[in-house]
């Protein structure tokens, strides 16, 4: 059979498609710092697992993000007997929520990348939103790179809220925190306010001499990069530094109000029950427990549930429990 070849050196094979392991599935949640792939055999035993580079898929950038998916995907599968592709993939994809980017990355995956025979793509807080309640109502509120908020109510229908980018939005996530960071380092360095020592953190963690080196660092810097400075703001504001809890709470302030958005959503009845996902909102995140606070201040009698969300693992089963059927069904 002939092969073809994309302009990314990118080679598929009619054979390719056709010699998926029968049910092999794996599940993969791709955000804007971190992609996370789950390899699972048909019984749902966890075959493998891996992180890679950020797999968001950004506007005309759906190659990218299928490369890092897939690179992430392979990882999975070191120290098996399996080799890509599978039988079936979800995968949930930080900018995905959106029709345009998730069909360009659904046919980025389906046509060249070789992850598996039928794939489906939706947005990672949507996968999220599966890995927390299944099929049922509830709202689940993601913080890393950016912040977003879905819903499902009773009724079955998604609602979302935030998720626009960090031009347009993206309050309380990664980057909004970062470029938080380095505004307190400036003032720090200019004497505005009382001293924070972000400044100092942000140097060292970076590796850079000086002051006028984060300058040019900042300069370069690309949104990803100004998110991965958010969890020197977390330490910093567990540490008791007043500027960087101040941060914080106004973060998990920005946070409650797309979850109070989506509240808004349910008619009646008791509050819907809320989750929370992302790099930034882990089991004993300072941001967690601004978003908890407010939340109480904003949606008194809603619950934010405790556990800790596994989304990749949750699209591996759910691409085993649909069968790997194709996207767009």
């Amino acid at each position: 059979m002939t092969d073809q070849t994309d302009s990314g050196g990118r080679r598929r094979t009619g054979a390719d498609r056709a010699d998926a392991p029968s049910g092999i599935v794996v599940g993969v949640d791709a955000g804007g710092s971190r992609t996370t792939a789950v390899l699972a055999a048909g019984d749902g035993t966890e075959l493998g697992r891996a992180e890679g580079p950020g797999g968001a898929v950004r506007p005309g950038q759906a190659a990218r993000a299928a490369t890092a998916i897939l690179e992430t995907a392979r990882r999975a599968t070191a120290g098996t007997d399996v080799t890509l592709p599978v039988s079936g993939a979800v995968v949930g994809a930080a900018g995905a929520g959106r029709a345009l980017e998730r069909e360009q990355l659904t046919a980025e995956l389906q046509a060249w990348a070789g992850l598996a025979r039928d794939v489906r793509v939706m947005g990672d807080v949507e996968l999220a939103l599966h890995a927390a309640f299944g099929g049922g109502p509830g709202i689940v509120v993601a913080a890393g790179t950016g912040s977003a908020a879905v819903a499902r109510t009773p009724d079955g229908v998604l609602h979302r809220a935030g998720g626009h980018g960090w031009q347009l939005g993206d309050e309380g996530g990664g980057y909004w925190l970062g470029r938080r960071a380095l505004a307190l380092a400036a003032r720090d360095q200019d004497g505005v306010g009382a001293w924070t020592g972000l400044g100092v953190r942000i140097i060292r963690a970076l590796e850079l001499g000086s002051f006028d080196d984060l300058v040019r660092w900042a300069a370069a810097a690309t949104p990803a990069q100004v998110a991965a400075l958010a969890p020197e703001v977390l330490r910093a504001a567990s540490a008791g530094d007043s500027a960087s809890r101040d941060a914080v709470r106004e973060a998990g302030l920005e946070l409650a109000y797309l979850v109070a958005a989506l509240a808004r959503r349910f008619a009646g009845g008791e509050p819907p029950a809320v989750a929370a996902t992302g790099g930034l909102l882990g089991a004993d995140s300072p941001l967690r427990t601004a978003l908890t606070d407010r939340l109480a201040d904003m949606l008194p009698g809603s619950r934010l549930r405790s556990d800790v969300l596994d989304p990749a693992l949750a699209a591996a089963r759910m691409a085993l429990a649909s069968g790997s059927e194709p996207a767009g069904r």
